[in-house]
Parts: C-alpha cells; sequence; structure tokens
C-alpha cells in the first residue's frame, strides 16, 4: 500500500502498467476532470448529469481488486443517514456514495482494460454536489489549488 500525493491510499500507487513500454497515471485533479467531464456531457445530451471517475484497488487484506471513486463531478461524495431508534437516540451513519456508484460501475466495466470505457447507471437517488471525492480523503490537500504536474 502507498499514499498517492493526491491523498489516495492505493495498492500501486495510482500507476497502472500498459504493457512492458508504458504506465497509465492518475489525472493530475480528478475532480476537476470529473467536472469537464460532466459539463460536456451535459452540454451536449441537454440533460443534468453526475460523473464519478473510477479505478480498480486491490486491497491489502483480501485477494482480488475492486473499484474505487477517484473524482466526482454533480454527485455529493457522501450519502448521510439518520437511525432513529424507539428510545430517541439516532445514530449518523455516512456512505461513501461515490464508491458505492463506482463499484456498480466496475460489474460493466471490468478491470485493468477488460470492459467498457464507460458506464451508465441509472436509478440511484443522490444529492447534487461538485464537493468532489477529495473532499473526504482524509490526507487530501483541502486547498482550492490544483494538483500540477
Amino acid at each position: 500500500m502507498a499514499w498517492h500525493r493526491l491523498g489516495y491510499q492505493l495498492t500501486s500507487a495510482g500507476v497502472d502498467r500498459d504493457g512492458p513500454d508504458g504506465v497509465w497515471l492518475l489525472p493530475a485533479d480528478p475532480d476537476a476532470s470529473a467536472r469537464r467531464l460532466r459539463d460536456a456531457i451535459s452540454a451536449m445530451a441537454g440533460v443534468n448529469v453526475a460523473v464519478v471517475i473510477a479505478d480498480s484497488d486491490g486491497r491489502a487484506d483480501r485477494l482480488g481488486s475492486t473499484v474505487i471513486a477517484i473524482g466526482a463531478a454533480g454527485i455529493a461524495p457522501l450519502r448521510v443517514t439518520e437511525d432513529t431508534e424507539p428510545e430517541g437516540r439516532g445514530k449518523r451513519q455516512a456512505e461513501t456514495a461515490v464508491d458505492l456508484v463506482a463499484a456498480a460501475a466496475g460489474i460493466i466495466l471490468g478491470q485493468r482494460g477488460r470492459g467498457a470505457p464507460v458506464a451508465v447507471i441509472r436509478g440511484v437517488e443522490y444529492q447534487a454536489s461538485d464537493e468532489g471525492v477529495r473532499s473526504i480523503l482524509h490526507r487530501a490537500k483541502k486547498s482550492a489549488e490544483p494538483v500540477v504536474r
């Protein structure tokens, strides 16, 4: 496991091999990339959409890989719920909504370039937001300045 400079904890530090001669790196600012994609799709299609940029990632505690969100636009990264108990004591829970969407898309997208480059997920209830994934990372730089390569 390694901490990427953007604040993600990743098994391969955000570097994917592309055969013997190249690599793929994460976008310099995945949330900004998601906003640009969302704006372009909305302008072309004439509808409001949310965009989640996903990447495969392994887990240190298990074999195989999963899919996580690395950037988002138009969708709040967390879905917060209040559970009310009969005694009046509520429990506040936060789910990473963007990771849930990324995982659902991962079924269609496949892993390591073996699937589709884009998945359309319909029927998901979400709160509109441009907070992005960076806002929920513990180690992310919270400044408004974009990360530059």
